[in-house]
């Protein structure tokens, strides 16, 4: 019997040369994603101060980071009997007031609370009002 072998392969050099390649460019999109070059990277909570006003029943914008929106905040009315949410849009601006007693109907004591949504972050908390109606 004659057999005859196929000795057509790709030569080692060729196989060395691919595994090299292959390497490097793993090593490359890791370097890439640890650096945040590629991904979701961080978000940086925006610097939002307010003033609260009892007298108004009412909580002033009075600094904010350019190019931050309302839709991005999370705005939390908490008292003794329940939890209501205020939703605003457009663009955040010094001279923004949210008043207490005609945008909300609870009445008491309320916490408000703000929240950056995209960072989950607490950027302004425990603004305490009394009696609110």
């Amino acid at each position: 019997m004659n057999k005859k072998l196929d000795r057509d392969a790709i030569s080692a050099v060729i196989g060395v040369i691919l595994m090299v390649a292959i390497a490097v460019s793993m090593a490359a999109v890791a370097y890439a994603y640890f650096t945040g070059m590629i991904g979701g990277g961080n978000v940086v909570t925006p610097v939002i101060d307010f003033l609260p006003s009892e007298t108004a029943n009412s909580i002033t914008v009075t600094a904010a980071d350019v190019d931050v929106f309302w839709n991005d905040i999370n705005i939390t009315f908490t008292n003794e009997t329940g939890i209501d949410y205020l939703e605003k849009t457009g663009r955040i601006s010094a001279g923004d007031t949210i008043y207490l007693d005609t945008e909300q109907s609870l009445t008491g004591t309320v916490t408000v609370t703000f929240r950056h949504v995209p960072s989950n972050t607490i950027i302004g908390d425990g603004f305490k009002f009394f009696e609110v109606n």
